[in-house]
């Protein structure tokens, strides 16, 4: 039975954790498509390689339920189960935090830019198959809240 629990709940993981949201900037989400977007123009002043925090969220919450459910299946005595299952949650959310974080962490890229208007932005995102170099005419295409930076050359 605990064999059971624990693979339906590896499962949901595993499948959440494909669907991830990309951050890089040739990936546009379908709620922008055929959408007006505000483009900005100017140049790099800077570029910073950064990594981008994984989401430890999901990670926590799947660790909870395996730790839970390991603890109360870890002893026959109701009380004792009932202990075991919170500790095995504590436990199982800390490990499931750190894991869901390095598992779905990414490289990204982190660029100053001067904007023809003389405005300056820091703009993170995921590397892409675009590179980006000091002095690069590029543009910053807005929506939503969200910036991407595309080459404009």
């Amino acid at each position: 039975m605990i064999h059971k629990k624990s693979f339906i709940v590896f499962s949901i993981f595993l499948i959440s954790s494909c669907v991830n949201t990309s951050l890089q900037p040739d990936v546009v989400s379908r709620e922008d498509a055929q959408k007006d977007q505000y483009v900005v123009f100017g140049k790099i002043v800077d570029v910073t390689k950064v990594t981008i925090e994984g989401d430890r969220e999901v990670g926590a919450a799947v660790g909870l339920a395996i730790g839970g459910v390991v603890g109360k299946e870890s002893t026959d005595s109701e009380l004792g189960s009932d202990v075991a299952s919170v500790v095995g949650g504590l436990i199982g959310s800390a490990i499931g935090s750190e894991i869901g974080s390095s598992a779905t962490k990414k490289d990204g890229v982190e660029l100053l830019i001067e904007t023809d208007a003389g405005r300056f932005l820091s703009i993170i995102q995921e590397v892409s198959d675009f590179s980006y170099a000091k002095g690069q005419k590029i543009r910053i295409i807005k929506r939503n809240g969200k910036s991407r930076v595309i080459p404009f050359e």
